[in-house]
């Protein structure tokens, strides 16, 4: 989908599902359309994809938050073409499947399927083609007499049946981070630690499942082949296994794929537990590693059962930063008791502890997560059912003693005040010295000018304002609403 959150806006990159989908298919035509690359001119793209590919199937993958810009696509190529048939998939149609199903909107749709769809794409694709019953296409669910028929749920896939993702046809091109040419790849899925605001079990179970390093490396390969620099690894929680994440990096390294650069997600404990890990990834090429820290409040921690990791955070910045690897510190406000200090607290963490990146989110209620039931309970959910806010950008919910407006403007308040695009961490400087040098004398400057005049002519509160004004239309795509 189009929709950017407006914190990644320099980040770019394909739909790993999709390339794994169309990697898995035989026998037939098809082609992949990441339309985050066409933003701008969206409506023409899509005719001009139609006209030239004439697809008979096309398939909408959609997280909550852009499903609502998936049906409006939808019903535009219906408008186009009503006899081409469109399948949604992705977390929202695995996570609401009968909701969507029930409702007057879902008249774009012809299937839906859920979960894991590597390989249940091609079963349906095979019974759309051959004319034969859609019942034994488990995880699907299809129209029948005007009403949705959902067949069985679909195990978790067995990784080694799952072919390498198919990158030979894109559309498009512009995957990037920053400059450099992005793609991704994943080498294992699944997470078995049982954090309350997480969705991730219901596509994958709460299971760690791995494919062999052979695979992988052979997946890295593939990506450079087709001119990756950047690789972000899209593994839900790649050290749970701290010895095979050792092994990888090992392998990477002997196969000559340190020459380009990795960005992966981890957690704390699984960095502090190891000696030599950080080290290791260091000579594979690991730049960029996303720090699931989340909060540094003992109390907030236990609510959203991460257990106490205060110590393991420190140890896991301290063995990152050693070798200089960039933190993309990961942060969560908004919990339950939340007031200012306790959202300062973790603000002022990440300026002292050097953190080279924040990430930060407002706790959100994603459906069907257990912190939503919570949330609900407590009366804390202020947006119970616009999921187009549900990106972790925007507030969604309140806590006891702040509200969703206090909430986004103390996201604001303190991501301003602690910006670190206005602080050159060690980190960064020893990895970019002519990016840094240039950021010193030029755009740092700049901005901090522009920044000042904005303080002199305008509050604070109406500055928050006009930010949340320019966000807030980001993903209106209006060309939409004019066909």
């Amino acid at each position: 989908m189009p929709d950017m959150v407006p914190a990644f806006k320099g980040w770019r990159p394909p739909n790993l599902a999709i390339s794994s989908i169309a990697g898995n298919l035989r026998n037939h035509d098809v082609y992949l359309a990441d339309l985050i690359l066409v933003r701008q001119k969206l409506t023409s793209a899509i005719k001009n994809t139609l006209l030239t590919y004439k697809p008979e199937l096309v398939g909408i993958s959609s997280m909550s938050f852009q499903f609502y810009t998936a049906r409006r696509i939808a019903s535009f190529i219906k408008e186009l073409d009503s006899n081409i048939k469109i399948v949604l998939g992705g977390y929202h149609a695995t996570l609401m499947y009968k909701e969507i199903g029930e409702e007057e909107e879902s008249g774009p749709f012809d299937f839906i399927l859920r979960g894991e769809s590597d390989l249940s794409f091609g079963e349906l694709v095979n019974s759309f083609e051959k004319k034969t019953s859609y019942r034994d296409v488990r995880g699907l669910s299809f129209r029948q007499d005007g009403v949705f028929v959902h067949n069985q749920p679909r195990p978790i896939e067995d990784l080694t049946k799952i072919a390498l993702p198919q990158r030979t046809n894109r559309i498009w091109k512009g995957y990037t981070f920053g400059v450099k040419q992005l793609d991704i790849v994943e080498t294992s899925r699944g997470c078995t630690m049982p954090c309350n605001f997480c969705s991730m079990n219901h596509m994958y179970g709460r299971k760690f499942r791995t494919y062999a390093i052979e695979r992988v490396i052979k997946d890295i390969s593939n990506a450079k082949e087709q001119g990756a620099k950047y690789l972000a690894i899209a593994d839900d929680n790649i050290t749970l296994n701290t010895k095979r994440f050792e092994e990888l990096c090992d392998a990477i390294t002997q196969a000559g794929h340190n020459d380009i650069r990795y960005i992966v997600q981890t957690s704390c404990s699984g960095i502090a537990s190891s000696k030599t890990l950080s080290a290791k990834m260091a000579r594979a090429g690991f730049e960029f590693v996303f720090l699931g820290i989340e909060n540094v409040s003992t109390r907030n921690l236990k609510m959203m059962k991460k257990g106490n990791i205060l110590e393991s955070i420190k140890r896991a910045v301290d063995l990152l930063h050693k070798h200089h690897m960039l933190i993309i510190g990961g942060m969560i406000i908004g919990n339950q008791e939340d007031r200012e200090e306790d959202i300062a607290q973790n603000y002022e963490f990440f300026d002292r502890h050097n953190i080279d990146f924040i990430s930060d989110q407002i706790m959100t209620p994603y459906p069907k997560t257990i912190i939503r039931e919570e949330l609900i309970k407590a009366g804390l959910v202020s947006n119970l059912e616009d999921y187009r806010k549900y990106n972790g950008f925007w507030a969604n919910v309140r806590s006891q003693h702040l509200s969703s407006e206090d909430l986004q403007f103390l996201k604001w308040k303190y991501k301003r005040k602690y910006s670190t695009f206005f602080k050159t961490t060690p980190s960064f400087k020893a990895r970019f010295p002519l990016v840094n040098l240039l950021r010193v004398l030029l755009l740092r400057p700049y901005f901090r000018i522009k920044d000042g005049t904005r303080s002199l002519l305008r509050t604070e509160r109406e500055i928050f304002q006009e930010d949340m004004d320019k966000f807030n239309h980001l993903n209106d795509f209006r060309e939409l609403d004019s066909v």
